[in-house]
């Protein structure tokens, strides 16, 4: 053997171990999938597929599907793809996020102890609604305007109704209070939720109005209804709401009441389908879970929008396409993002 191919040798000796000792440890891999598995059987909506998605998962892994990856962020993206494959469940996935993940685990050990009824511990109970990113992203309402022909127009780029956010949410409906019409945009609106009620919808229907019921894994429904304590002016004018194949879940429920009780036209594309209700679990101090809890339907009924998305009234994707659908319903209009 000649100097140059021991050379050779050293070197890929070195790239193999140095790539090796990259890779996540295999017990970390291990207590992952064992911890995922769990939280998949105990708490999935459907009891049975929960069972049986979480012995897939432990089938891969013992197949050498998820030992190759060299970072958690890697590892969640292919426990992800894993997931959704087998279940084309689109609330069903696992994210890399260390500071969230830490705050979950945080939140999962206080709710083990006495419920303090503080204001400060209540607004920690929930990071998405109340973190300094919440606000920072101005829960969601990205733009809000009026056009020449006084036409409103708010963009919301994600769903979070809060207690902190309720003033962000009076604000935008009052600056469109006295236009003709309202769009609502809910393009790439990925969703997110309220915890304060179906206040948003309050704004164009009446009080006490029942909308969506969800099912939880034991059978338990809870139906979602208008509140009765908004003070505000309702908006009473034409609603347009624009969606696309990225609007999901709470901006697909939101759309769902809104067209099902007719109060809006629904213009775009047809949406995500993606309309179970999920909860997120840490998995340890770098990813969570999240995991579908219930199942949402129209209130008397078995009609969802899960898998199958919501169908636009109007199918548009261009500006002017969008104009024309306006025009269809109030004349003359001009829409511009």
């Amino acid at each position: 053997m000649n100097c140059q191919t021991i050379w050779l040798s050293v070197i890929c000796s070195f790239f193999l171990c140095t790539v090796k000792a990259q890779l996540l440890p295999k017990s970390a891999v291990s207590a992952a999938i064992g911890k995922m598995s769990k939280e998949l059987k105990d708490h999935y909506v459907y009891p049975q597929k929960g069972v049986a998605i979480a012995d897939h998962l432990t089938k891969s892994y013992k197949a050498g599907k998820f030992l190759s990856a060299s970072s958690w962020k890697e590892f969640a993206d292919t426990v992800t793809k894993c997931l959704q494959d087998y279940s084309h469940d689109g609330h069903l996935y696992v994210r890399y996020d260390t500071a969230l993940s830490r705050e979950l685990s945080k939140q999962q050990s206080e709710t083990s102890k006495e419920n303090k009824v503080l204001e400060s511990n209540e607004e920690k109970s929930d990071p998405f609604f109340y973190s300094p990113s919440a606000a920072d992203r101005k829960y969601g309402f990205d733009s809000i305007g009026i056009t020449a022909d006084n036409i409103g127009y708010i963009h919301l780029s994600e769903i979070n109704i809060s207690r902190k956010s309720l003033p962000t949410l009076y604000k935008a409906m009052t600056s469109v209070a006295g236009t003709r019409a309202l769009i609502i945009d809910l393009r790439d609106n990925g969703g997110g939720g309220s915890d304060t009620g179906a206040v948003f919808e309050s704004f164009f229907l009446p009080e006490k109005t029942p909308l969506i019921t969800f099912i939880s894994r034991t059978g338990e429904r809870t139906t979602d209804s208008t509140v009765s304590w908004l003070k505000e002016k309702r908006y009473d004018r034409p609603v347009f709401i624009l969606i696309n194949n990225k609007t999901a879940s709470a901006a697909e429920a939101f759309t769902f009441a809104m067209k099902r009780t007719g109060r809006a036209t629904v213009i775009g594309q047809p949406s995500a389908g993606a309309a179970n209700m999920n909860a997120w679990f840490p998995i340890n101090e770098h990813i969570f879970i999240s995991v579908s809890e219930m199942a949402p339907v129209w209130h008397g009924t078995t009609e969802t929008w899960e898998r199958q998305g919501i169908q636009p009234d109007c199918r548009a994707v261009t500006e002017g396409e969008i104009t024309s659908c306006i025009q269809k319903k109030i004349g003359s209009s001009q829409f511009k993002k």
